[in-house]
């Protein structure tokens, strides 16, 4: 009897499982694989638009070659949107880290602070800047919607830095290269808000005795961090590393700016699913490359 009640109740478990699970499930086909495999099947095909909509004739492998051999954009384009990612990856980490570690301390309004750094997270996104920033027109909003690619987001002109230049009379020159400074840095503080709260989980999970045991040693605190903090933080930082390479290659890479124009504007279907079909295989290269670089060069040292 306690058996046959017992494999009752992890049927029930099972059922309720799969019901949580489903809605997740669903989602995944539905947006996820069902918009992958039809990218695909146009990348290998030449698209058109007919009576019926989108019609596709199997061409093969006919625009990857073209993009490879024949565009001579394509290359230049494609290596620009994997380098550029590599200038704010490392800035974004350390701010993120330094941001962590002031909001792990004990002071009065921590909380507080730390939604203030979580908040560009919700207002990331575009239709929201733009009623912060008063256009709430329908045209304006509509146009939010089809844009969504990275170097235009609405958060680039949240805070207008050329107003406030202005008032300091400095020359032309100096006032606009001051002015790309601080959007870029605005734009990189901006972009911080969940790899801050991933370190600061890290930090949270490092035993206090470890840091104890390192004064009663000597240990000064830059050595405290670099021998207890940076160690204990190496799968964390790998979690942060992988994220911000992802969210990077997915809204600030040129390329993938480019291919949705194409496909929004002109649209062109076949050539630009090429384009960000080679760019995913290239950008999973390239992270296949850091993630065993960090696990065999820098993980075993740390640890």
């Amino acid at each position: 009897m306690k058996t046959k009640k017992s494999h009752g109740i992890e049927t029930i478990k099972k059922r309720y499982g799969m019901a949580f699970v489903a809605p997740w499930v669903f989602g995944v086909i539905v947006f996820v694989l069902v918009p992958l495999i039809t990218s695909l099947v146009y990348s290998l095909s030449t698209v058109t638009i007919g009576s019926n909509g989108l019609e596709t004739d199997f061409a093969g492998i006919k625009h990857y070659r073209n993009l490879l051999f024949s565009d001579a954009n394509y290359t230049d384009l494609l290596v620009k949107s994997i380098t550029d990612i590599f200038t704010s990856l490392p800035i974004i980490i350390a701010l993120s880290l330094i941001f962590a570690i002031i909001l792990n301390q004990q002071f009065r309004g921590r909380m507080l602070m730390r939604a203030v750094f979580f908040l560009p997270v919700i207002f990331a996104s575009d239709v929201v800047m733009s009623v912060m920033s008063g256009d709430t027109s329908s045209a304006s909003l509509s146009a939010t919607l089809n844009d969504m690619s990275g170097s235009n987001m609405a958060y680039m002109n949240a805070v207008d830095f050329s107003e406030i230049l202005q008032r300091l009379n400095l020359p032309a020159e100096l006032n606009n290269l001051m002015e790309e400074y601080l959007q870029e840095t605005f734009n990189l503080i901006w972009s911080c808000g969940v790899q801050t709260l991933l370190f600061i989980a890290g930090l949270q999970t490092i035993s206090k005795q470890l840091y104890e045991v390192g004064k009663v040693e000597g240990a000064t605190a830059w050595e405290s961090f670099w021998y207890i903090t940076i160690p204990m933080l190496s799968n964390v930082t790998m979690l942060v590393i992988f994220y911000t390479m992802i969210e990077l290659f997915i809204t600030k890479g040129e390329l993938v700016i480019t291919a949705l124009n194409d496909m929004r504007i002109y649209a062109i279907y076949d050539t630009t699913s090429a384009m960000l079909w080679l760019y995913f295989l290239v950008v999973g290269i390239v992270i296949g490359v850091i993630f065993l670089l960090y696990k065999q060069l820098i993980q075993k040292r740390i640890n």
